[in-house]
């Protein structure tokens, strides 16, 4: 493909640099152009249209060229390829987001049997939705290669435009089919962001507007927990706000349905119905969380993804990258951000052309094509008619070798007090967020120990938090209770499931609060069987004595229960005491339990014990204090034969 590069500051030097390509037999059929924001002007492009060349043209916050951001008010590169090669359309009459995307779908695919689709986005208030328009497109044809991003500005131009030949076009899409039978595009989308605090719910959402956080009105969510000041009426912009512009340096991550990842970045807050508007939805309901870059860590990340990307295209071999890189990770990376350019060009050894926008077109490495935020988004081009140059891997330095370091760069005194202006801000902004998310993390982490106490001992609890994998005890001395009710199961084919399981609930909370007051260890419920253990994790003298006057004390409640429920409920108890072997099992789901023979026999005890009685070993009534009320029957026990055992019946 032939391909040149253009960089310049007026429209004079864009007029000479495109007159210089007549001396070299160059005719451009189409040029990628980016301008930067405060440099916005039709006559940068003027020439390019004397030319009649075809622009696929945008805003700009900050350009991209090669190995580090430039700062020209213009770059530009030309193809010259047939332009059977291409289509070139804006989509602005029809306001639908979705239909607009079935629109730029059917112009694809009646221009060439196998499209691709390159998009660049404007719009001037939330009723444009990119999230729609390409769920247009892909359900016109789920196939479809899509990649793009949306105009973008620091401030300077309230609503960032793409140019078209008709001038500047704040709201729709301008899109740009190839014929990849010609032209080939493949693409990926990269974030590296990591989350930071707990999970928070979103309560009330309507498309890209979230209403409440927690319960919480939005923008007093975010007033919490960043410190931002919030304003009594009207509607604050991010690319206009500098404080909501630090903020959107925090995305909020959404774990999707289909088990991939998007980034969502804050756009605008609207202080009358107190929402945040965010790049793309965020459903009802959703568990976000926030997000923050760790500079060196992210990048790595990146580069390595992108250096797994350019190995599977194996011999596919572009002729340039199209970049769409988000303008608020570049904000985030700061001078880091000439780093991981560098690193991006360091995998191509090809001319990089591109943009920091305002949303990212692509597929990411684990979903299909999506919008998403924080990404850097790359897309190889190039002309399948031409022979390409190979890609030595030998040319290449692995991500453990390329030295991650900021790039150097020269302030003016004006850009000095921008920057310390900034910083000042952010460390502000950071430093609140990072309070509230530390006593956030302190809240999940009580929480989660009152859970893991709900289920396991204090001890073992302790060491699983500590690291350990294998956790098992080997209790010389301990007695095993299980407890069953007696008339459930019949009860249970009577009753509404609901109204079961409240009195199931009521039945085993009491039995829970009298496991309390003994000390005694739950271990676990069975339908309607209920385990527990004395002596365990910890030694108790009198194990048996406890589990004893704990049986009795579950006796006299089911009896009171039965008559004031006016039900035939009863409840046979078996105790069993002697050596156990105590331990966790499971890796998602943490049980506690026991085994052993004892464990088995006390089993044996609660099916041969009387209603309202309970029936314990000979080990058992060794260690019992109070022997009254007992008398001696032989049980026969499975694999042990007859076996001699004491029932209590104090009736």
């Amino acid at each position: 493909m032939k391909q040149i590069t253009l960089r310049a500051n007026t429209s004079e030097e864009v007029k000479n640099q495109l007159n210089d390509l007549h001396g070299k037999s160059f005719k451009a059929s189409i040029a990628f152009i980016f301008i930067l924001d405060r440099s916005l002007s039709l006559d940068l492009v003027q020439p390019f249209h004397d030319e009649d060349i075809e622009i696929f043209a945008s805003c700009s916050a900050e350009l991209i060229y090669n190995e580090a951001k430039s700062e020209f008010s213009i770059i530009a590169i030309l193809l010259e390829i047939p332009k059977e090669y291409f289509r070139l359309r804006v989509f602005k009459e029809n306001l639908d987001s979705k239909q607009i995307g079935l629109d730029i779908a059917n112009f694809a695919l009646s221009s060439f049997k196998k499209p691709s689709i390159l998009l660049l986005l404007a719009f001037r208030d939330l009723g444009f939705d990119p999230e729609k328009l390409i769920q247009g497109i892909l359900e016109k044809d789920s196939k479809l290669k899509i990649f793009g991003g949306i105009a973008s500005s620091f401030g300077e131009v309230e609503y960032p435009p793409f140019i078209s030949k008709q001038g500047f076009e704040t709201q729709g899409a301008c899109a740009l089919i190839f014929d990849q039978e010609k032209i080939e595009i493949n693409g990926l989308a990269v974030s590296g962001w990591q989350e930071l605090g707990t999970p928070k719910r979103v309560t009330k959402s309507k498309g890209r507007k979230v209403f409440e956080i927690e319960g919480m009105p939005a923008t007093d969510f975010y007033a919490r927990y960043f410190g931002i000041k919030q304003i009594n009426s009207g509607i604050r912009r991010n690319h206009i706000d500098p404080e909501l512009l630090a903020v959107s340096e925090f995305p909020l991550l959404i774990h999707k349905e289909d088990g991939s990842e998007v980034m969502r970045v804050s756009i605008q807050m609207d202080s009358e119905d107190k929402s945040v508007s965010y790049g793309g939805d965020i459903p009802e309901g959703s568990l976000v969380r926030f997000c923050s870059p760790n500079t060196v860590d992210t990048i790595q990340r990146s580069y390595e993804e992108m250096s797994s990307f350019r190995s599977n295209l194996k011999e596919i071999v572009p002729d340039f990258i199209l970049m769409f890189n988000c303008a608020v990770r570049s904000r985030s990376l700061g001078s880091y951000m000439n780093t991981e350019l560098k690193a991006i060009h360091n995998l191509w050894k090809k001319p990089i052309i591109g943009f920091s926008s305002w949303g990212e077109i692509g597929n990411s490495k684990n979903s299909s094509c999506g919008l998403h935020n924080t990404v850097i988004s790359i897309v190889a081009i190039r002309d399948v008619s031409k022979k390409s140059d190979s890609l030595n891997p030998s040319f290449f330095l692995n991500p453990e070798e390329f030295k991650m370091e900021p790039t150097q760069i020269t302030l003016s005194s004006e850009e000095m007090i921008k920057e310390i202006a900034q910083l000042q801000r952010d460390k502000r902004i950071l430093g609140h967020f990072l309070r509230l998310t530390s006593d956030d993390l302190q809240k999940e982490e009580e929480k989660s120990s009152k859970l893991l106490l709900n289920i396991l001992p204090k001890e073992t609890a302790n060491r699983l938090k500590a690291g350990e994998v294998n956790i098992s005890q080997r209790v010389e001395s301990a007695s095993v209770l299980f407890a069953d009710l007696v008339g459930f199961t019949s009860l249970a084919s009577k009753i509404d499931p609901e109204d079961l399981v409240a009195m199931l609930n009521k039945i085993f909370t009491n039995f829970d609060d009298l496991t309390l007051k003994y000390g005694i260890e739950k271990i676990k419920t069975i339908g309607d069987a209920y385990m527990v253990a004395a002596g365990v994790p910890n030694k108790v003298e009198k194990h048996a004595d406890l589990c004893f006057d704990l049986a009795k004390d579950m006796i006299q409640f089911m009896q009171e229960f039965s008559n004031q429920e006016n039900l035939n409920l009863k409840i046979r108890v078996g105790i069993n005491s002697g050596e156990v072997t105590a331990g966790v099992i499971g890796k998602h789901k943490f049980t506690y339990d026991l085994w052993g023979d004892t464990v088995n026999l006390a089993q044996r005890m609660e099916a041969n014990s009387d209603h309202n009685a309970i029936l314990v070993s000979e080990n058992t009534y060794k260690l019992i204090s109070d022997k009254n009320f007992f008398h001696e029957k032989s049980v026969d026990v499975k694999g042990k034969g007859l076996t001699k055992a004491y029932l209590y019946k104090n009736v």
